[in-house]
């Protein structure tokens, strides 16, 4: 089977026979994730198809059965991947041109997820793109780099949380006392343990420890 040696190939390829999926990444409303899919009755010419991307730079996933086991596929998802196919292959796309270009703005952070999705849904209106029925509305209201930036805000704030709830808590006065104490006047671990019952062997070693082992102690009143 001859292989493919240009863009415009693998271009004409998808847009008769390959396809742009895409998903809600976090099952949350601010960033959609998108994977373009080739799929074929012949495995040797998914596996032309994915030599041709991997020997450009571009990672595929493995060669997989479709769905219903009568065809064969691979994906691009990875982002920066993505990326790339997408700007190789719209000037030589004809079919999927617009749907192409909308996925592109997209992960350009120019469009929002629900812009992408409109276009989408006025390329099944037009009859150049498959109807998909959703059991579940996507609404993303936010550009690809926007809906990135709120998730890993809100993920440090789940991460602080979680470390604030398991760190052990100290009165500052107490965190004071118990490293002037061991420092300045040489009380042993086993005194201090005796000297301040409501703290724990960990704990203390903790506010004794270095700089890193002390960050598993929150000071109470310190942000």
């Amino acid at each position: 089977m001859p292989i493919y040696k240009s863009w415009e190939q693998v271009a004409g390829y998808f847009d008769g026979d390959g396809t742009i999926s895409f998903y809600d990444t976090s099952n949350q409303p601010y960033k959609l994730g998108l994977s373009l899919i080739f799929v074929d009755q012949s495995k040797d010419q998914i596996n032309n198809i994915r030599e041709f991307l991997n020997g450009r730079g571009v990672r595929t996933g493995n060669v997989l059965r479709a769905s219903k086991g009568t065809a064969y596929m691979i994906a691009v998802s990875r982002f920066a991947a993505v990326r790339e196919t997408l700007r190789q292959m719209l000037p030589h796309l004809y079919k999927k041109a617009n749907e192409m270009q909308a996925a592109l703005d997209y992960h350009d952070g120019k469009i929002t997820g629900n812009a992408l999705t409109a276009i989408f849904q006025n390329e099944v209106e037009a009859g150049r793109r498959e109807r998909r029925p959703r059991k579940v509305p996507i609404h993303v209201p936010h550009t690809y780099f926007d809906g990135d930036r709120i998730m890993k805000l809100m993920r440090n704030v789940k991460l602080r949380d979680v470390s604030g709830r398991y760190r052990a808590k100290v009165t500052p006065e107490d965190f004071q006392a118990i490293r002037q104490e061991h420092f300045e006047k040489g009380r042993r671990l086993n005194e201090l343990m005796k000297a301040y019952p409501q703290y724990s062997r960990t704990t203390i070693r903790r506010i004794l420890g270095s700089d890193k082992q002390r960050g598993h102690v929150l000071v109470k009143g310190e942000v």
